[in-house]
């Protein structure tokens, strides 16, 4: 071939090799491929087989971004892609043109739009799951949503443990409900119930339950600690100071004269989840359970406002009820209704308004 090597005289070619590569050399590099046979191939064939691979990566690639979105998967999108540009390269080694970029502009639109919409559907999962764990916050008890999140089999099996136990009851509120109409009732109740989980939260403890006009609160859940007992009475003689001035602030309930009992005791309980399927509820049962229940009997019996046991005091320490808040009398020898033998109680009431 003769012809003009000058790069100004505008016979020249970008190819592969040179982006400016003169015509003359094009044409005597293509007659010289022809004479020895080893040309590139490029026919129909190949094209066949680009088209085929243009279908086949982006179906591959989205394959694997929707089966996983680990670490793994990266790493095996990323070895598959290494392997299909080796397979390309040794296609051209041995004389066959394969396209690189018709798989390439196949393949990343529908792996870069799956992508993605999956990272966006995640996202609104990760929003759902962090609404569900809040609203679970607000029906399990403080701290027991975030074990259960932990855990998922967390009181799966009846557990035995110690803990300290409080409950608290409204006195008289059956009437007041029935005079004041449901509405009222029920801001009165949420009012009520928000009172007690400040409190309750305050200290550590668990509601485990909202029973009508009154709470179960446990000092000992998730796990039992040293001092379940102390914040335990400590509780108690707060929400009995807390409840008498809401009730105090109340003119309805005020001039109603409705009241409030407590009783606290600790000793061994069975924590558990009771119900069954997608309905069930953490709670805690046995004798040290009912004798706190009871001890509310006791309280309004002898006109205080709260009755912890001897053996929650003697757990709690010498200062776990404050004096000067109020009047502690006892320890006195008492019986519960439904239950055998005897128990020694102490009696508080706080300063009347």
């Amino acid at each position: 071939m003769i012809g003009a090597t000058v790069t100004g005289g505008g016979d020249v070619f970008p190819t592969p090799f040179d982006p400016i590569l003169p015509g003359v050399e094009v044409m005597s590099t293509a007659i010289t491929h022809l004479i020895a046979g080893d040309g590139m191939v490029r026919d129909s064939r190949t094209r066949q087989a680009d088209a085929g691979i243009a279908i086949a990566l982006p179906v591959l690639l989205v394959a694997l971004v929707a089966w996983s979105r680990s670490a793994l998967g990266f790493v095996i999108i990323s070895l598959a892609v290494i392997v299909w540009a080796m397979l390309n390269l040794a296609a051209f080694a041995n004389g066959y043109w394969l396209s690189a970029a018709l798989p390439i502009a196949a393949a990343l639109p529908p792996a870069v739009i799956f992508g993605a919409a999956e990272l966006w559907r995640d996202r609104g999962r990760a929003r759902h799951f962090a609404d569900q764990s809040e609203r679970l916050q607000r029906i399990e008890a403080p701290g027991l949503g975030e074990w259960l999140a932990r855990d998922p089999a967390f009181l799966a099996e009846p557990v035995r443990q110690n803990a300290s136990v409080v409950f608290i009851d409204l006195s008289g509120f059956t009437g007041l409900s029935e005079a004041v109409g449901p509405a009222a009732v029920r801001e009165i109740l949420s009012s009520f119930f928000e009172l007690i989980d400040e409190e309750v939260r305050l200290l550590g403890g668990a509601i485990t339950s909202f029973m009508g006009d009154g709470a179960m609160i446990l000092f000992g859940l998730p796990e039992p600690a040293a001092d379940d007992a102390a914040r335990a009475a400590a509780s108690a003689v707060r929400l009995a100071d807390r409840t008498r001035l809401f009730l105090a602030g109340h003119p309805e309930l005020r001039r109603r004269k409705i009241g409030f009992k407590l009783g606290a005791h600790c000793g061994p309980i069975v924590a558990s989840r009771l119900g069954s399927g997608d309905r069930q509820q953490i709670t805690a049962t046995g004798d040290t359970v009912n004798v706190a229940q009871r001890l509310m009997e006791v309280a309004a019996s002898r006109g205080a406002e709260l009755a912890l046991s001897a053996s929650l005091l003697d757990a709690a320490g010498p200062d776990a009820v404050p004096s000067q808040a109020g009047r502690l009398t006892g320890p006195f020898e008492t019986k519960l209704r439904g239950r055998s033998g005897s128990i020694a109680i102490y009696t508080w009431r706080g300063e009347t308004l």
